[in-house]
C-alpha cells in the first residue's frame, strides 16, 4: 500500500540514523524488515506477533508497557481508530519516543469498517488525542480510500 511507502520515506527523512524502532499494534505486519537500517527492531501488540528474525515480539497492552528507554522511532499504523480511548494511546505513543508516526483512515464514513469506533478521523481530531500538531503529515490514497499518515518529533 502506498502509505506505508509514506511511513518509509517519513521515517528515513526523520530518522537516518536510526537505533531503535518499536511498532505498536503491528502483530502481522512484516514491514517491520523494511526499517533495515535500525538495529534494534521491537513489535508490541495484544496477541503475540509472529516471530520474525532480528525481531523482538513482545505480547501486551501497550498502555502498560514499559519500555525502560526511549526509542529512537515509534510506529503505529491504522490502530488508534479502533479504540475507545486513542488520546491516552496517542500521548503514550509520544512519551515512548523521539518520533513517532501514525496513520489512520481519513475521513472515512462511520460504519464503513464496523472495527473502527473513531470513523470519521480528520486533522483536528488526531491532532486532540496528539495534544499538539504533528510536524509533517501527508494524505495518502490506496484504491478509493485515503489514510492521514503523521510524524510527531520532539
Amino acid at each position: 500500500m502506498r502509505y506505508y511507502a509514506q511511513v518509509l520515506a517519513f521515517a528515513r527523512r526523520y530518522e537516518p540514523e536510526g537505533g531503535s524502532v518499536i511498532d505498536v499494534g503491528g502483530r502481522d505486519c512484516e514491514y517491520i524488515q523494511w526499517f533495515d537500517w535500525f538495529e534494534r527492531k521491537v513489535v508490541i501488540d495484544l496477541k503475540p506477533p509472529p516471530a520474525s528474525p532480528g525481531v523482538e515480539t513482545l505480547a501486551g497492552n501497550f498502555l502498560e508497557f514499559q519500555p525502560g528507554v526511549c526509542f529512537d522511532l515509534v510506529v503505529c499504523l491504522q490502530v488508534l481508530e479502533h479504540l475507545q480511548e486513542p488520546a491516552e494511546f496517542c500521548r503514550k505513543l509520544l512519551q515512548t519516543g523521539r518520533t513517532v508516526i501514525v496513520s489512520v483512515p481519513y475521513r472515512w464514513p462511520r460504519g464503513l469498517c464496523k472495527y473502527h469506533v473513531q470513523d470519521p478521523v480528520d486533522e483536528i481530531k488526531l491532532h486532540g488525542w496528539a495534544g499538539r500538531s504533528p510536524r509533517d503529515s501527508a494524505i495518502v490514497r490506496d484504491g478509493n480510500r485515503e489514510r492521514l499518515v503523521a510524524v510527531f518529533a520532539m
